[in-house]
């Protein structure tokens, strides 16, 4: 399935708004000029800032026509953005706190001793659960 050079370079043009201007860097780890974007997981290298700034936008190019033929593995495109899908007001309510709680490990047989003497019935209830 192949896409139209002018869907291309209309999704090209949309990436290079969002990206801006391309200032790449010096990395003295590769001892080249890079540059990379967070949004795109698109990275050159180049000798010079110029072969760096020339070159940016033809891999651009490249990633978004694999994006569009959904050629890019899915680890290469993010699911969720933010906090991975945190809803405004989930969760415990501001202010409030969990009761304060302690887990204590008992043999077997001290916590069957346990649930059929014990006069609480919550802790009957909860050591036959097998939450103890």
């Amino acid at each position: 399935m192949a896409t139209k050079k002018k869907e291309v370079d209309e999704h090209l043009k949309i990436a290079l708004g969002e990206i801006g201007e391309i200032k790449p860097w010096f990395d003295k780890d590769v001892n080249a000029y890079v540059f990379e974007h967070p949004s795109y997981p698109v990275e050159y290298a180049g000798e010079s800032e110029e072969e760096v700034i020339q070159g940016y936008p033809q891999y651009l190019r490249e990633f978004i026509r694999h994006r569009l033929n959904n050629r890019l593995h899915p680890l290469m495109e993010k699911a969720t953005k933010g906090h991975g899908g945190k809803r405004p007001g989930a969760g415990r309510p501001k202010g409030t706190k969990k009761a304060p709680t302690k887990v204590v490990r008992l043999p077997t047989d001290i916590a069957d001793w346990i649930v059929k003497r014990s006069s609480y019935p919550r802790v009957r209830q909860l050591i036959a659960k097998g939450k103890y």
